[in-house]
């Protein structure tokens, strides 16, 4: 799997659970879990993806998730997925969530004692 399948994975798999894209509330909520399962590095691997999803528009995003564990087809254009993750790039980039810059342990349950 190339790298940029497995960070841009992170962010599209939360559109196999919405109906809609606006569903999808980028909220304290959503950074909270993703702190709690996603550590600093690769939460960073996952921005350093989207800055170049940014430049790479036409790139077809859902023809990484063929090898994802997930089933069935991403019913988002290929447009919408696009906005969606300039939407998660923004999102990472607030400084509020702190998507960038906290380095806490995670919060695994696997990990756990």
């Amino acid at each position: 799997m190339r790298i940029i399948e497995a960070y841009l994975m992170t962010p599209i798999l939360y559109l196999y659970k919405v109906k809609k894209i606006e569903d999808v509330i980028f909220d304290k909520k959503l950074g909270e879990r993703i702190k709690d399962y996603d550590e600093l590095n690769d939460r960073k691997g996952v921005y350093e993806m989207l800055k170049w999803a940014e430049v790479n528009p036409d790139f077809h995003f859902e023809s990484i998730m063929e090898n994802a564990p997930v089933r069935g087809k991403l019913k988002f254009t290929n447009d919408e997925v696009y906005s969606y993750l300039m939407d998660f790039k923004s999102f990472m980039e607030n400084e509020e969530f702190g998507l960038l810059t906290d380095d806490r342990p995670t919060n695994r349950p696997w990990e756990q004692e």
